[in-house]
């Protein structure tokens, strides 16, 4: 099995290691697979809110981007 990591990046949580026979870690702390999934989904969650956030946040500019776009590709 190949070794894994991913920053979680998140309050609590910060490094994902999978080890080359399938154990795995958190912060340097042994758990179980179910974890890991759990950890891993509540890190994609995350993701996906702050993505949302960004694109509420920057809607109006990413309009003007797409509109001027539009624009050029029908000149």
């Amino acid at each position: 099995m190949d070794k894994l990591k991913v920053c979680l990046h998140k309050k609590g949580a910060h490094t994902l290691k999978r080890t080359v026979n399938g154990g795995w870690i958190l912060d340097s702390k042994q758990i179980t697979q179910d974890q890991a999934i759990n950890e891993l989904a509540e890190a994609v969650s995350d993701l996906g809110y702050w993505c949302q956030v960004a694109k509420d946040v920057l809607e109006e500019d990413f309009n003007a981007v797409q509109e001027a776009y539009e624009y050029k590709e029908e000149v």
